[in-house]
């Protein structure tokens, strides 16, 4: 993997996890805040894409693009009402075996050979993110629905990358984009629309954070780990999100006041020795 890439992905990751302070800043419903952030990002990436000529996917690729879409749509809509719904570290822990799910797709839909190197970095970062959210552990009414819903939106971006890096080969970077923040906004429109969820968050000054949630975690880290998946595979990508518990704690304690457990630390340790042990160069073997 190249240092541009890297380098990419890793703006992408300090990118997205500003979403789950950022969320914390707003009075808008779960769901709500889920459905601005992609209506948001949508309408400022729409106009973008025609002005600059790219809005235009292959015939062909449309539906698969949409297709994306929803599944992006389905994982917001799904993870960030699960945190209401379960502790937080067992909604992380869920929807964080992303990797596992793009391992056990990669060979059957893109074809991708899947080493013992690859399972044990996959293996120890999912080993840190355990320990992170580790000391938040509870059982409570509505759990179990919460933890099936961020288990569902784990493999929804699961899908949603698998789908992404079939198509970023031919499918301009913001046309593709378009088509799947549009898509995503659609159905968490609806889906805000069927379930009566108030759309409006209670006060003026609560719009901010949904602004900054569009233009930072999704126009900026959403769009370059889609742009990074023209250049590595997917599960690579995927596991680089693995960090985001790590850099949202930070920042959580920065925004929000909360200060980050102990047990962040060997977590945090675990999750960097995985991203090393992928990303690092192999040697060559005579």
């Amino acid at each position: 993997m190249s240092w541009r890439t890297l380098a990419g992905l890793a703006a992408a990751v300090v990118a997205i996890s500003f979403g789950a302070p950022l969320a914390r800043l707003t009075d808008a419903a779960p769901l709500a805040v889920a459905m601005w952030r992609m209506t948001l990002s949508a309408a400022v990436l729409l106009p973008l894409a025609a002005a600059r000529g790219a809005t235009r996917v292959p015939l062909r690729h449309r539906p698969a693009a949409l297709l994306a879409g929803l599944l992006l749509g389905m994982h917001f809509g799904l993870w960030i009402p699960s945190l209401w719904l379960t502790s937080v570290s067992s909604s992380v822990v869920l929807v964080s075996t992303q990797p596992l799910w793009l391992l056990l797709l990669s060979p059957r839909f893109l074809g991708a050979k899947i080493g013992g190197r690859n399972l044990a970095s996959v293996t120890v970062a999912l080993t840190g993110v355990v320990i992170i959210a580790g000391g938040d552990f509870r059982v409570a009414r509505g759990a179990l629905v919460g933890d099936a819903m961020a288990l569902a939106a784990a493999a929804c971006m699961a899908g949603y990358l698998i789908v992404g890096k079939r198509l970023r080969a031919e499918a301009p970077l913001l046309g593709y984009l378009a088509v799947v923040y549009g898509g995503a906004a659609v159905t968490l429109i609806a889906a805000v629309a069927a379930l009566g969820v108030r759309p409006w968050p209670s006060s003026s000054v609560a719009w901010a954070p949904l602004l900054a949630m569009a233009a930072v975690p999704t126009l900026t880290g959403h769009t370059l780990l889609n742009w990074a998946l023209a250049h590595t595979a997917a599960y690579r990508v995927n596991l680089a999100v693995l960090f985001e518990p790590v850099l949202a704690s930070l920042l959580t304690w920065a925004f929000v006041g909360e200060v980050p457990p102990l047990h962040v630390v060997p977590g945090a340790i675990l999750v960097l020795g995985a991203l090393a042990l992928e990303y690092l160069p192999r040697r060559e073997t005579a």
